[in-house]
């Protein structure tokens, strides 16, 4: 199995680099067995949104649904929960996976209110006494 990194699929999806695409390309529509490790996906979202600055959430979404889609491409199950909840959230990529991570879980410790919501779970209480050296 191939495991894809975040260089490969910007230049797939973004055809920055013409002759790197193209090989992109090959690979990807192949045959061949892919994985694509979940830390890709939010630097996926970071680099098209925020350095590309060429894509939509929307657009972003697509390439997710996509890459998810393929026969070929193999990801977690935490990434196919994640993008669900992309889809039907606000929250940034890297906060949908943590969302996912805890979905079947009883608590999440965050101070986010919006991941706490979309994840459907109580956070932990932080006290004084949890950070203190005694």
């Amino acid at each position: 199995m191939i495991v894809l990194d975040t260089s490969a699929l910007i230049r797939f999806f973004t055809n920055d680099i013409p002759s790197k695409a193209v090989l992109a390309r090959q690979l990807i529509e192949s045959e061949q067995q892919i994985a694509i490790p979940d830390l890709v996906f939010p630097e996926l979202e970071y680099v098209l949104m925020k350095v590309a600055k060429n894509a939509s959430r929307i657009k972003v979404l697509h390439i997710f649904q996509y890459l998810i889609s393929r026969k070929n491409i193999h990801v977690s199950k935490d990434v196919i929960d994640a993008v669900e909840i992309f889809q039907t959230s606000k929250l940034d990529m890297a906060d949908c996976l943590i969302a996912a991570a805890v979905k079947d879980k009883n608590r999440l410790a965050s101070f986010d209110q919006q991941l706490l919501a979309t994840a459907g779970k109580k956070g932990h209480i932080f006290s004084e006494k949890v950070f203190s050296n005694s």
